[in-house]
């Protein structure tokens, strides 16, 4: 339905319209078969968009934008691919990744449906016949049946794919403890600290535990972390309900806990 290719059963998948991150059921009803590729690319739109899961945290701040990406993605399955021009924001990121990627964007006249037959929609109508049309010029009557044009501007919204598209983050799943030693050592400190002061102080802390003294990225390394992740992203990836942060000028970073009064330590083996 995005990009008009002939399906087979090595390049298409099912995709689920309303997706199972947000609450979407696993039944034929909100399925429909589609080219491997415009899947990923609808998946990476969602995280886009709405950034790494889990959503549920992020309600009900979120739900503006939530409800526009599911709306997009039912319009654009039940109505066709320029039917996503109803949610601009939506609609840019996809097209923008399917460009990144060398994917032609080609809506074609008919798609596969929901539900397991798959039945076929169709955007094309149906001819009149010869006389209808005669009678129909003859008094004047225009078709209903007249397929709407939807009108768009597409010469902005693909420019600079780059600049709005960037590269998802892989959000690994990491030891517990490495959240835990990070929130411990911060809950300690009252108000904000930056965030080089707090890596020095986190080494101090390390070695009190009796652990080996390590810059907090050195030790979100040893979790199997890449070196290159920013601790603003890991901050954002893994502690976005726990940390709070803020930038003055282009290097100093603040940080401080969110919700204090509610951090717990996680029990230790004795306890």
């Amino acid at each position: 339905m995005h990009c008009g290719i002939r399906l087979t059963r090595k390049n298409s998948n099912t995709e689920h319209i309303h997706d199972r991150a947000l609450g979407g059921i696993n039944e034929s009803s909100n399925k429909i078969i589609m080219c491997t590729s415009c899947n990923l690319a609808r998946n990476k739109t969602m995280q886009i968009y709405l950034g790494p899961p889990s959503y549920w945290q992020g309600f009900p701040g979120n739900w503006d934008r939530v409800k526009k990406y599911l709306l997009w993605n039912a319009v654009t399955v039940d109505k066709g691919h320029d039917a996503g021009e109803s949610y601009p924001e939506v609609h840019h990121i996809f097209e923008s990744i399917l460009q990144s990627n060398g994917k032609p964007i080609k809506p074609p006249s008919h798609w596969f449906g929901r539900g397991n037959y798959c039945d076929i929609i169709v955007t094309e109508p149906k001819r009149r016949g010869f006389w209808i049309r005669v009678f129909d010029r003859i008094f004047g009557y225009e078709s209903s049946q007249n397929t709407p044009v939807i009108a768009v501007n597409r010469t902005n919204h693909r420019e600079n794919i780059e600049e709005r598209v960037k590269p998802e983050r892989e959000i690994l799943k990491i030891d517990e403890s490495f959240r835990h030693h990070i929130l411990a050592a911060l809950s300690t400190i009252q108000g904000e600290i930056d965030l080089a002061t707090f890596s020095s102080y986190f080494q101090l802390y390390l070695v009190s535990k009796d652990m080996r003294k390590q810059s907090l990225k050195q030790f979100a390394h040893s979790f199997g972390i890449p070196k290159r992740r920013s601790f603003i992203e890991i901050i954002e990836d893994y502690f976005s309900n726990e940390i709070d942060y803020r930038r003055v000028g282009q290097t100093v970073v603040y940080i401080t806990m969110k919700n204090r009064e509610v951090f717990e330590y996680l029990a230790n083996e004795d306890e």
